[in-house]
């Protein structure tokens, strides 16, 4: 996936204040470009951000005789908290509600979980990268 799939480019709109956006984010004053370099920038830092934390998470759902540190499933347990109540919009907290519930249990169990429930845990990573707009690199 290259750049322009990531994140689409921010457009500077001008006008009358009631125009809309095509995609992006409208600038409406060009002293404020800076803020669309900033915006980029913060979205490739969550990225990177969400691709690492989940990648431990589906490690630890592959390694099927491997018991995680107490401090790695906490970790593990606040991302997701925090994906869940400050980057999840509101809209969508409900139907995902019991996703982010279940694989925090699922990490509590490790490595006493059934293959059957590390299935279901993948599906749930992998709706997790779907509702955040992160493309799964799966190889």
């Amino acid at each position: 996936m290259n750049r322009e799939q990531e994140m689409p480019d921010l457009k500077i709109v001008e006008g009358d204040g009631k125009t809309g956006q095509e995609k992006g984010t409208a600038i409406r004053d060009l002293r404020d470009r800076y803020l669309v370099a900033e915006e980029q920038s913060l979205g490739r830092l969550f990225i990177g951000y969400f691709n690492n934390k989940m990648a431990v998470i589906v490690f630890l759902i592959q390694a099927q005789r491997h018991k995680p540190d107490a401090k790695v499933v906490s970790s593990l347990s606040l991302f997701l908290d925090d994906l869940f109540h400050h980057i999840l919009d509101g809209s969508k907290q409900g139907r995902y509600r019991r996703v982010f519930l279940w694989l925090k249990r699922f990490l509590l169990k490790l490595p006493n979980v059934r293959s059957d429930q590390r299935r279901r845990a993948a599906h749930f990573i992998q709706d997790l990268y779907d509702v955040f707009g992160v493309h799964l690199n799966s190889n």
